[in-house]
Formats: C-alpha cells, structure tokens, sequence
C-alpha cells in the first residue's frame, strides 16, 4: 500500500510581499516601519539575489522617495547622475533629424539615473533593518485561497499563509493572472497591452563631459505600423545604457526584437554614440503600457496589487519606477488600515488616486491611439496632452497581442541564428552570456508544451513565431522527425514571460523557475 503524501508545511505571517522590486520593497519598508513591529512581514524573490531580475530605463521621478524613507536613508539612497541634456530623433535609414523640442511627458532634464539592481539592495537593507524577513532564489507557485479570499502562496512544495498578500511579481504575473481568472471583477475596462524592452550596457572610453547625455529616438528600423523607441543614456565616464522597445501587437509573423535591436544599434546616430566600445551587459523583459484603462482594481480580499503587476508604467513618460513606489505605499496603507493600526500622517485617504496617476489619466488612449500608426498616435498623443484628457474622447480599445499575427503569405526558410558582427553587435548566445545566467539541470524544467499539435498548425500557418519573438532564443524548430515542432532551451530564459503573451496558440506554459535559476542582471 502506497503512504499517502505528507501534508506540506505550512508557515504564517501578517503579510507575505511576493517580489522584490520597487513596489514590493516599498510597500515593506512602509508596513515595517509603520507598523513598529506588530505585524510580520516575508518578502519573496525569485531570483538569486534582490536586483538580479530588474532591469529599467532607470530614470526616476525621486519625489516618491521622500515619503518611503528617513532624511538619512535618502541620503544614502544611490542615486546617480542628473540628466544634463536630453534629445528626442526621428530616425531614417542613413541619417537622422533631431527634433527642436522634447515632448513635455519626455523632459527628463534634472532627474536622476541608477542602476535600478543596487538601488532595490538598498531598499531590501532598508528593510531587512526594520524586520522585513526576505528569502531570495523562492519563487511563488500558486496562490491560496479561503473561499475567494486569498490566503498566501504555494512555494516549493509548501504554504506560505497571509492575512494579506501583495503581488508585486512584475508585468504579467502569474499569480496576478491567477487572481484575475478567479476574480474577473478586477479586471481593467482594457487588456493590458506591452512592449519587450532590450536592454544593453557598452563601456566606451571615458568622456566625462558627456555624463548626463540622454538621447531617444523613434521610426527606423521599425515600421510606422509599430510602436517602439529607443534610448541612450550615458550614466558614467565610460557606460552606456542603450535599448529598444517594441510593442507586441505586431502583425508581421517575422517579428524578431532582437534582430530589431542589432539593426537600431547600427543606425550611424548609434554607431557614433559608442564608437570604440564593448557590450558588457544584456537583458529584456516585458513593459506594460496599456495606461489608464488598462488599469485592474487593486485591492480584493486577502491581496493587494501593486507596480507593474498592476500595468502602472506611464508609457508616454517612458518611467514607472515612481508609480511602484507609490503603489507599494498604497497597498501598505491599506493594509495598515485593514488591521487597525496608525497610518503615517502623509498617507493619502482611502480611494484616493495615486499621485503621480493624473499623468495616466490626462493621456488615457495614448498607448490604443498607436493602433492607426505612428503618425496617427503621435498626433493623438499631442491633442490629448493639449486639452488634458479630454481628447480624443472615450475609451479605444487595445489591440489583443496574441491575435493580432496575419497569416504567412509563403512560407520561411529555415534560418541560423545571426552571428556575431564585432563588440557592439553580439548574437543572442554571446548577449546571453552577459545575462549570467543560471540553470540546475536536475531541476524540472519550468517551461513546456503539453500538447504540440497547435504548434504544427502554427508552423504552417505562422511560421513558429516564438522561434523569433523571443529575446533568449528559448525556442527553436526540431528535427522533422521530432514528437513535437518546437525544442525547448529552457536554460536560456531571462524570464521576460513574452511567450505567455504572443504564442497565437496559447501552447506555451511557463511557471516561474526554483532556486534562483535565471538571470543575474548587473548593472541594467
């Protein structure tokens, strides 16, 4: 006779933070040093250590700041240099044409960079100096539930149990996902919409002179059918912080940001920006842009939402380090209040709007306006900044990413992966080295394909887009003598979650991976 299993083992705390970005560590820090030690707080990581899966265009709007911590910690915050100047290019194949202006949502003169990694360690010493207990390389499986109220998270085989639970796991999180299915009330008038960000750091010779440089650009290589842009930051003497964004409702089966981001980098603008240098870092992840009406209700029994799990980037800003902040405030206050105890005198009145919010709110279609173009999108953008909301009126829907592929016309011949073309202009394997990346093989791998009959289909009809989409090469066609079309590299992964979204399919299931397998991203 087979035992049965045992039961797993159970832990229970006040509030249980699942991520350990911005919001997450905010809305630790705030409950921590609130609460005076009357509540227990764990905080959850997937990765390795804190900032090993955070990347960011890294810009921050600091005021935020001042109310998460002490005079002292402020100080001590690392923070880098101000932005001297910033620019905003049209691009066109050959040459360039700088704009007189810079949007106003766009200024960043003034603001801060980081490194968006050593600034989340230093909100996690925070913390941890106030009592917040953080587990890193412990991924959340699933949620708990009382009912419909929510009552922790399933970790490695055992229970996490929570009075209150805060998803703060990143764009398109799984758990978030979960909660929504469950509670589909929560769910935004709009599906959220996103963008894969590429990001590469270059050390070049030192010129301090030009610390503080700050460039963006639009149009080539991308078509006027597709929203994205570019950046480029100097944030040393000898660093550059550089990448693309590209929105994932493209329509062209052949859709490939990687290769996107190799052509972008080669535009004469770039070429000049990192004359002489080497890439030194790389990774992408996910941006989710839907704004204001893509905005889910983010508070439900038992959870809170909190950062991009909540589609809180303002996309027309290009930042939403700020909005995670706030919102992990938020979400402590309300939890604070939920449980009887003093709120700090600055938190806002329950049901009261985020602050940084009305930015959002004055430009609620900008990121669905795209939909007619870039020209289109430019110019609705401009009208509603114009008259503060108020056009163009009511809400336009968002085009849905995972159907919006048109058919192959004929179909693709096979293609090897894109070599490397000099110290600027790496293929995704040696890109992918810069990842540091870390895999157990004995562990189970954390991405599969129950059922490969819809990617024949897809093969035939697509062409196997996920062989392209993805920034890591995780997916690549199999001998034709192979169960199953697609072979999965889950040891590539850098967690970007982009096949949950655009597999037309919906074949690909991806669970977040144990012991802190993945990425080590440095200085991104």
């Amino acid at each position: 006779m087979t035992a049965p299993d045992p039961a797993p083992d159970r832990l229970e705390t006040d509030v249980l933070v699942v991520g350990g970005g911005f919001a997450g560590l905010s809305c630790a820090i705030r409950l921590a040093r609130a609460s005076e030690g009357k509540l227990s707080v764990i905080l959850l990581e997937k990765a390795s250590r804190i900032g090993g899966h955070l990347l960011s265009g890294a810009v921050l709007r600091p005021a935020a700041l001042d109310r998460l911590l002490t005079p002292e910690e402020r100080t001590a915050f690392p923070l880098g240099p101000t932005v001297a100047t910033d620019h905003f290019h049209a691009l066109f194949p050959g040459f360039s044409i700088r704009l007189p202006f810079v949007p106003p949502k766009m200024r960043m003169k003034g603001l801060p960079m980081l490194d968006v990694g050593a600034a989340a360690r230093a909100l996690a010493g925070v913390a941890t100096s106030l009592g917040v207990e953080i587990v890193t390389a412990q991924a959340a499986d699933s949620l708990l539930w009382d009912g419909d109220r929510v009552a922790g998270v399933a970790s490695a085989g055992d229970e996490i149990g929570a009075a209150c639970t805060v998803l703060a796991e990143g764009p398109a999180g799984p758990l978030a996902a979960e909660l929504l299915r469950r509670r589909p009330e929560m769910a935004a008038p709009n599906a959220q919409s996103y963008s894969l960000g590429i990001k590469e750091v270059v050390e070049v010779p030192p010129a301090p002179d030009k610390v503080g440089q700050v460039l963006h650009t639009f149009g080539w290589p991308l078509p006027w059918s597709l929203y994205g842009g570019g950046f480029c930051y100097r944030t040393a003497p000898d660093r550059i912080a550089l990448g693309l964004a590209v929105a994932l409702d493209s329509a062209d089966p052949r859709f490939d940001p990687h290769a996107l981001f190799r052509r972008w980098k080669r535009h004469p603008l770039l070429r000049r920006a990192l004359a002489g240098g080497k890439t030194v870092a790389y990774g992408a992840r996910l941006i989710p842009e839907g704004g204001y009406w893509s905005l889910p209700t983010r508070t439900a029994p038992g959870v809170r939402l909190a950062g991009d799990n909540a589609g809180l980037v303002d996309a027309m800003e290009l930042k939403g380090l700020h909005l995670a902040i706030e919102s992990g405030i938020e979400a402590a206050d309300s939890i604070l209040r939920e449980r009887g105890l003093p709120v700090p005198a600055d938190a806002l009145p329950p049901g009261a709007p985020l602050p940084s919010l009305d930015g959002l709110r004055r430009t609620k279609n900008y990121r669905a306006a795209f939909r007619g173009g870039l020209p289109i999108g430019m110019a609705m953008a401009g009208l509603a900044w114009i008259t503060r909301g108020l056009l163009p009126p009511g809400r336009i829907s968002q085009r849905d990413e995972r159907h919006s592929l048109r058919p192959l016309k004929a179909p693709l011949p096979p293609a090897a992966p894109a070599p490397d073309a000099g110290p600027l202009d790496l293929g995704i394997d040696s890109d992918l080295y810069l990842s540091n990346l870390t895999y157990r093989e004995s562990d189970s791998p954390h991405i599969a394909i129950p059922d490969p009959a819809p990617c024949r289909g897809c093969l035939e009809k697509y062409g196997a887009p996920c062989t392209r989409f993805c920034p890591a090469a995780v997916y690549e066609l199999s001998p034709s003598d192979s169960s199953s079309p697609i072979r999965i590299r889950a040891e590539n992964c850098l967690q970007c979650r982009t096949c949950t979204l655009k597999c037309p399919s919906d074949a690909i299931r991806w669970t977040p991976p144990p012991h802190g397998n993945g990425p080590d991203f440095r200085g991104l």
